[in-house]
Formats: C-alpha cells, sequence, structure tokens
C-alpha cells in the first residue's frame, strides 16, 4: 500500500501541471462549497429567526350588541359619538380583564398578552372626535401592537410611574397643532404632551395614549352610573411564532364559548411562515451542483491523463501489471489530488468565513462572524474526496481494459 502511495506521488510530481490544476479544481470546490453552504445555512438561520417574528400580533375583541357574552358587560356613555371601539367598530368590555390575560398568557402558542382600552372621546370645545388608547407601558405586547419608545420621534416615551402625561401620535399633533411641553385637556382632565409618536401600522393605534388606569379614571368622567373597574376592550397578543398564529387566534376564541371573540392580525404571517426553509433548500441544491461541475472537471482531466499514459500503463502491464494494479494506480493519483486540493479548500473557506463581513456573504447585516460549524467542514472535505474516487474510477476503468499490444504497438 505504501508503495502504492508512493508511486502515485511521484508521478503526480512528474506532471506538476496536470496535477496543480487538478488540486486547484478540488480547492475551489470544497472552499465554495463550505463558504457558500456556511453563508446560506447562517443565512436560512438568521433570516427565519427574522420571519418567525413576521406578523405574530394581533388584537381580539368582542363587538358590541352581544349580551349572552358570559364574560363581558355591554357598558357605553350618554353621548352617542363616544365609547368603546376597535377598528372604528364598537365593543362590549371584558370583564376582570386581569384575570382573562393570565389565561391568555397561558395559552402555548401566547408569548405574551395585556389588556387595552380603546375609548373615543368627543372633544367638549370643537366636537371633534379623537380616540385614547390605555395601556400598561412595562407589558412586552404593547410595543408589539401599539407603539414603542423607538417610534418617538420628539420627547420621550410612557414611563411606569409617570402621571399626568400622555404621547401624542404624530398625525394627531400636527392636525392639532401641539407639541411637546403642550397640555391637552381629555373629559375635564389636564394632561401634559411629553412625547410625539409616529408608529408604524399597529392594530391598536389611536390618537392619545396614556397609563391604563388614567384612561379608565378619564373614561369614568364619561361613564356616568356605569363606571368600569379592571375591564377592557380590547385584547393585546404576542404568539410565539408565525407559524402558531391561527392555532393561537382559535385558543384565543376558545376562552370565550359561543364565538364572541374576533381576532384582527396582519395576513403577512401567513407567507413568512411559508417561507422559512427555502434557503436551505437552495444551500443543499447549490451543493449538489457545485459537486457535480467539480466532478466532471476532474474527470475530464484525469481521463485526458490516462490517454497521455496509454503507452506507459502498456509497458506496465507488459512487464506484469495487473488490471488491479492499473485502477489501483490512478485512483490513487486522483483521490490523493482530491484530498490535497480538500484540506486546502477548507482551510480557505474557513479565512474567508473568519475575514470576510457577513453581510457580503450572507445578505443580512449581522454584528456577528459565521460560527463555522465542522460538519460543514467535514462534509466540502467528503465532496473532494468523492469527487476523486468517481473522477478516478472511469479512467482507471479504461486504463485496465486497454491491450499492452495495442499500447505497445504506437510506441
Amino acid at each position: 500500500m505504501r508503495d502504492l502511495w508512493e508511486c502515485a506521488w511521484r508521478e503526480l510530481k512528474r506532471r506538476k501541471g496536470r496535477t496543480l490544476t487538478n488540486i486547484f479544481g478540488y480547492l475551489l470546490a470544497a472552499a465554495i462549497m463550505v463558504v457558500v453552504v456556511g453563508a446560506l445555512l447562517y443565512s436560512k438561520e438568521a433570516t427565519s429567526s427574522i420571519l418567525n417574528r413576521v406578523g405574530t400580533r394581533f388584537i381580539a375583541f368582542v363587538p358590541a350588541h352581544i349580551p349572552s357574552c358570559p364574560e363581558c358587560s355591554a357598558k357605553s356613555p350618554d353621548e352617542e359619538s363616544e365609547g368603546f371601539v376597535a377598528y372604528g367598530v364598537a365593543t362590549n368590555l371584558i370583564t376582570n380583564i386581569t384575570n382573562f390575560v393570565d389565561k391568555v398568557k397561558k395559552l402555548d402558542t401566547v408569548y405574551d398578552a395585556s389588556g387595552y382600552l380603546l375609548f373615543r372621546f368627543k372633544d367638549q370645545k370643537d366636537g371633534h372626535l379623537f380616540t385614547v388608547g390605555g395601556f400598561d407601558p412595562d407589558d412586552f405586547v404593547v410595543s408589539k401592537t401599539c407603539c414603542a419608545a423607538k417610534d418617538i420621534v420628539k420627547g420621550r416615551f410612557l414611563l411606569p410611574n409617570d402621571r399626568g402625561v400622555v404621547i401624542l401620535e404624530k398625525a394627531y399633533a400636527k392636525l392639532k397643532k401641539l407639541k411637546e411641553g403642550d397640555e391637552v385637556t381629555i373629559a375635564g382632565s389636564m394632561f401634559s404632551v411629553i412625547g410625539i409618536v409616529k408608529p408604524p401600522i399597529r392594530p391598536a393605534k389611536a390618537e392619545i395614549y396614556m397609563h391604563f388606569d388614567e384612561a379608565e379614571q378619564v373614561i369614568n368622567k364619561r361613564m356616568g352610573a356605569s363606571s368600569i373597574h379592571n375591564e377592557a376592550n380590547v385584547i393585546l397578543i404576542e404568539v410565539k411564532s408565525s407559524k402558531v398564529q391561527d392555532e393561537a387566534i382559535t385558543s384565543m376564541k376558545n376562552l370565550l364559548p359561543g364565538d364572541y371573540l374576533v381576532a384582527s392580525s396582519y395576513a403577512c404571517y401567513r407567507p413568512a411562515a411559508k417561507v422559512m426553509g427555502i434557503n436551505e433548500d437552495a444551500a443543499w441544491l447549490l451543493t449538489i451542483i457545485i459537486g457535480i461541475c467539480a466532478v466532471i472537471l476532474a474527470l475530464k482531466s484525469q481521463l485526458s491523463s490516462v490517454l497521455e499514459r496509454r503507452r506507459d500503463i502498456g509497458i506496465l502491464k507488459a512487464i506484469g501489471w495487473t488490471d488491479g494494479n492499473v485502477v489501483s494506480q490512478i485512483l490513487a493519483e486522483s483521490v490523493l489530488q482530491a484530498m490535497i486540493g480538500g484540506i486546502l479548500g477548507c482551510l480557505v473557506a474557513v479565512a474567508i468565513l473568519l475575514f470576510v463581513p457577513i453581510e457580503m456573504l450572507s445578505g443580512i447585516e449581522a454584528g456577528a462572524h459565521i460560527i463555522i460549524s465542522p460538519w460543514v467542514l467535514v462534509l466540502g472535505f467528503v465532496l473532494a474526496f468523492l469527487g476523486g474516487i468517481i473522477a478516478g474510477s472511469f479512467p482507471a476503468f479504461i486504463a485496465a481494459r486497454q491491450r499492452p499490444a495495442d499500447a505497445l504497438r504506437s510506441i
């Protein structure tokens, strides 16, 4: 066996140009495979983590005029144009909202939930209508369904201990010519404007935002004898994944038997759930294509080498080499080139993955390097190794079938 490899190595050194060309081909194939698969798998993971959170939120409410809802109350102020609304529709209140939200949070598909007061007021001075959203700033889901500190364009966001302050939606502030530091009156109570917010499209948007308990207080000023306590007309929900959003909506509705709840969400979660995993398929497809190209190129080179050496092979067979000896020699040469190229290719790929900016490889901005998986490196080496076996098998078979007399006759 040792003589076989030594003989193969001597033959490769004798044909340095062709040997270097073959080694470079395997190097290129292994390096490209490792880099592309590593980058695409990273991209797939990063993309999936993003898509997994696309559209993973919705709001739920009970429309008004459903008196049979066991956990609801139909309260409304004396002013007809005022009341609890969601998407412009009058809604009932869900009683004992704390207990109901706790039930929602216990659902396997739900990441977070919170009660939300959304009330439409009529301004007592000029009669214009505006909505007030009351929430708990500590709740994570608020930033996903309503507004967040990152959406502030002037001033600051509500803090848990703030009282007597509000933030305004930018379009409303511009319409009413209000700015940070001004004061607004809601149901006879004065509030200072501490911030202007411009949230993206969110299912629970309002013109004015304040703390839940203060929203409850100003709403009660318009409710007369029908005051509210620990009630909310909207539930804000953040689910764990876009894949389970339909299940989360169904589970939410089951909490109120009778199909009372109406869930409103972004439809983008459906295509987001379907698209995850596409990059992984692309990585494997590209790997197969690269492997086939490497084998074809190496096969062509090995076959040319055998044809050039047909006289040498004929002499060897004439002095006693068997078909098995010839096949082993050709295969050893091919595999040796593949192993060298595979090892060098993996080293080159590691250098590329460590030093090339990740966004250039994956198309996704990130602050960390790609974690180089050992099995990806093994896969790159195995690709080159198998390529060497496949590329050497056919030329070896042709060489073994060659008759010594035919080869010597051409000398």
